[in-house]
């Protein structure tokens, strides 16, 4: 007998065995009815039954534990990133704001003739830091996983799961994404009405960019004298339909903050909820 004959005669041994093996309950079961020993019969059938049952309890269990360790890890990063829009939400508020009182400054200006703080570069200057914008997104990937792969049961409440729906949906197609989506004809229209070197100025001197959409309004020495700026202000003025669309621009700003300000006790109640989810995690 060749090497390779001995290795597959071995195989075959062990195969043989295992099968013997895990066949043995059932062989033992058969021998007690031929011998019509039906009260060992029975002790055999309820071994047989109970390591069924018992088999179903642990894979069950482990199954179980499996989904609550996921159930944790989505409420986790829901957390985060509930965590993570409520920073947004602070500075989007902060930004809208500044821009919401360079809005009023040019509106006064637009309505009443009343300059700045008596200064025609700082009027021109809320003209065009009024045309500013900040998107405000919310950080849903954690929840349109979850959605995607039909496991917001996971959660365990249905309550949360709906509530969650309906705070992703303020920046989605509905009413209020579409306000929320800023996109103001008087950004257009001042930005054409102002001196590109004046532009190209306020980027530079009296704008900044931070960490990715956050943005500061620098308060700027002028880099025109107070006669160039008020021929600025006269263009402006030329344009009677600039302050009507400055209007409905803040009207909108007005409305864009109240929507954020609910948008922020949402996030809070849901994360309030996912806490005490976490709180009873494994």
């Amino acid at each position: 007998m060749t090497g390779k004959d001995r290795a597959d005669h071995a195989m075959l041994s062990r195969f043989a065995k295992g099968n013997r093996e895990s066949n043995m309950p059932v062989m033992k079961l058969a021998q007690r009815l031929r011998a019509h020993d039906w009260f060992a019969a029975c002790i055999e059938v309820l071994i047989v039954i109970v390591g069924i049952l018992v088999a179903l309890q642990v894979s069950n269990w482990n199954q179980d534990r499996q989904q609550s360790q996921l159930a944790a890890e989505y409420a986790r990063r829901l957390h985060g990133e509930l965590q993570s829009d409520l920073r947004n939400i602070t500075t989007t508020r902060e930004f809208w704001e500044k821009v919401a009182s360079y809005q009023a400054a040019a509106s006064v200006h637009a309505e009443t003739g009343v300059l700045a703080e008596g200064s025609a570069w700082k009027t021109v200057l809320a003209y065009y830091q009024a045309s500013q914008l900040r998107p405000f997104e919310l950080e849903d990937t954690t929840f349109t996983e979850l959605r995607a792969a039909g496991e917001l049961h996971l959660l365990g409440d249905t309550d949360l799961s709906k509530g969650l729906a309906d705070y992703y949906r303020q920046t989605g197609n509905g009413m209020i994404g579409e306000i929320l989506r800023h996109n103001p004809l008087y950004r257009m229209q001042v930005r054409g009405l102002t001196p590109y070197a004046v532009q190209e100025y306020i980027w530079a001197k009296c704008w900044r960019q931070r960490n990715g959409a956050d943005q500061e309004l620098i308060d700027c020495p002028s880099p025109i004298s107070e006669q160039e700026a008020a021929a600025i202000l006269l263009t402006y003025g030329g344009d009677p339909s600039l302050l009507q669309n400055l209007r409905f621009w803040r009207a909108q700003m007005h409305v864009s903050v109240l929507i954020v300000a609910n948008v922020e006790k949402q996030a809070r109640e849901l994360d309030a909820r996912v806490q005490a989810l976490l709180r009873t995690a494994p």
